[in-house]
């Protein structure tokens, strides 16, 4: 999966399991993890999202950014 389709699917995974979840890259692919788990913390660049969307205004930024560059 691209980056853009890696948030689609973890905004639905955090709203169907109620976690908040964080994207982020990993060894040249996109992976989803939860905000608990420790490796989370090791994803550059991630993000952060909930079942209603992207968490934070700045990390909309950061995606709206990497989209844009074709990530």
């Amino acid at each position: 999966m691209n980056f853009k389709e890696s948030v689609l699917f973890a905004i639905k995974k955090a709203y169907r399991e109620k976690k908040e979840l964080v994207v982020g890259k990993e060894e040249n692919q996109w992976v989803i993890r939860e905000l608990a788990d420790p490796k989370s913390d090791m994803l550059s660049p991630s993000i952060i999202v909930t079942g209603q969307g992207i968490k934070y205004p700045d990390h909309e930024d950061l995606y709206a950014r990497l989209v844009s560059m074709g990530a």
